[in-house]
């Protein structure tokens, strides 16, 4: 057994657990648990998710997430330690203007009927501060993200490490993302172990824990 299906077999309950509560979300949330998913993709990048997330939920916890402005929602964010604050709140607010509310059936009418790669190339063209990382960590989340790769820094470092990729590369183009994550697809499935759950083993790696 390696060692990946080694950690598998050990957090796989609690990694079914995260996979179920991803596809509740969609299924029984509503609006605003959608649209805070979505703002939460938005603040990731070059930003650490824990910050992230409880920048999220101060701006909820201050209704700010439905109603506020560019220089309270900024505030929010530097508060809560999320770089880029400015661009990030811009982008929120962009976002909320062409989503919130009826989020859950503006984000449905731009996936339904769509291959998941096509879904979530819409919404990469759709949602201001996005690229494909973040439309798919979107869709992950919102339990749509089987035979998808979250491509962040995390998880290319341990595909360097099992030497499915020869280095992490100095930037990402859309060809250079699909590359990479036909080669993580395939290594799952040699691992024997499903991709969106890969990603969460590999999270555990790193960080010792399950997040977002």
């Amino acid at each position: 057994m390696s060692d990946l299906l080694s950690i598998y077999s050990t957090i796989k309950n609690n990694i079914n657990k995260r996979l179920e509560e991803y596809t509740q979300l969609w299924e029984t949330g509503g609006d605003i648990d959608i649209f805070k998913e979505l703002c939460f993709c938005t603040c990731t990048p070059q930003n650490d998710a824990h910050k992230a997330w409880n920048a999220i939920l101060s701006l909820q916890e201050n209704k700010l997430i439905e109603t506020g402005d560019h220089p309270a929602i900024a505030e929010t964010l530097r508060n809560k330690g999320v770089r880029f604050h400015k661009n990030k709140a811009r982008y929120i607010i962009t976002n909320r203007e062409i989503f919130y509310p009826e989020t859950k059936n503006k984000i449905y009418e731009l996936i339904k009927d769509k291959p998941l790669a096509d879904a979530r190339d819409e919404l990469q063209k759709k949602v201001f501060g996005w690229g494909l990382k973040e439309a798919t960590h979107f869709l992950r989340n919102i339990g749509k993200g089987n035979n998808i790769c979250i491509l962040d820094r995390h998880i290319m470092r341990q595909l360097a490490l099992y030497k499915v990729i020869k280095e992490i590369p100095a930037s990402i183009s859309g060809a250079v993302y699909h590359e990479i994550e036909r080669k993580m697809l395939s290594f799952a499935e040699k691992e024997n172990i499903p991709v969106d759950a890969l990603d969460l083993v590999f999270w555990y790696k790193e960080k010792n824990e399950l997040f977002k």
